[in-house]
């Protein structure tokens, strides 16, 4: 396991899982546990080498779980404000040419995958009561991976105390563009607001839907076939993590565009003054 960290701080370790022991093990153990089933890829390999490639959101918190129970290590896979703060600060590997599902997008509407949207509302109600059901959220982090033939591709997902939820005013809006510098990102996983800029965030009205970055680094809240795996699919962990040392991480991030930002002011303003300068003089 090749760990990177993100800047020289306290701050979480990202790794891409691969077959090394541990990545061949965790594997292993899923593709027995859950044969059978979508969170068992047809791409994963016990006797390959390089990255674990293929990913939905059933076999990522499976492979979260295995890993974690044969490491016996606080790793887990990586969140969506984690992602961003690594892809910021070049700690993911080839982002640029791969996918990673980073979590679910619960809307306020019924709609689509409603079985798992409905246990998914009861278990947000009864444990994050800072949660509004009433607005769009997500769901991160870690979950526990279940055989259940009464869910949508026979698999339920249960929270756990891994499990990240918490609201996500920007998913009311419609699908927009959104600059790559917005420090939203790093808070939440998401952009503070939308108009302008390189990246897009597509958005969608109902149900339950996958929420993940995809290789032209666009975020998608609208992930209707859950179970829907491709070879160029990734899986990073983060491990030693801490939300205090992530705070501070974003805070240092927004006090460096702050400087750069006034720096660019100071030029702008300067160059400006020398063009008047030269335009006077030559009067």
């Amino acid at each position: 396991m090749n760990a990177k960290p993100l800047i020289k701080l306290n701050v979480p370790y990202v790794f891409q899982l691969e077959y090394d022991k541990e990545g061949r093990e965790a594997v292993k153990k899923v593709l027995i546990d859950y044969k059978g089933t979508r969170a068992a890829l047809d791409t994963f390999n016990v006797e390959a080498q390089g990255p674990v490639r293929g990913s939905n959101i059933y076999s990522r918190f499976a492979l979260g779980n295995a890993y974690r129970e044969i490491t016996k290590e606080d790793v887990r896979p990586i969140n969506a404000r984690e992602s961003e703060i690594a892809l910021t600060n070049d700690a993911l590997t080839d982002p640029r040419s791969t996918y990673e599902d980073l979590g679910l997008v619960v809307y306020p509407n019924k709609g689509i995958n409603e079985k798992l949207y409905s246990y998914l509302r009861e278990q947000v109600k009864s444990n994050f009561k800072n949660v509004r059901l009433s607005k769009p959220f997500i769901v991160t982090g870690l979950m526990d991976v279940v055989k259940d033939s009464n869910y949508e591709n026979e698999l339920r997902l249960d929270v756990n105390e891994l499990t990240e939820v918490y609201n996500v005013p920007i998913l009311s809006k419609e699908t927009g563009n959104f600059d790559t510098n917005d420090l939203g990102l790093q808070k939440t996983g998401f952009p503070g607001k939308l108009g302008k800029g390189n990246r897009t965030l597509y958005t969608s009205d109902n149900g339950v839907l996958g929420f993940g970055r995809d290789w032209d680094l666009y975020l998608y809240a609208g992930d209707v076939v859950l179970a829907d795996s491709y070879g160029d699919g990734r899986v990073h962990f983060v491990k030693n993590f801490s939300s205090g040392n992530l705070e501070e991480l974003v805070s240092k991030l927004e006090q460096e565009k702050t400087k750069q930002d006034q720096k660019l002011k100071e030029e702008y303003e300067l160059a400006v003054k020398q063009v008047r300068s030269i335009s006077l003089r030559s009067n």
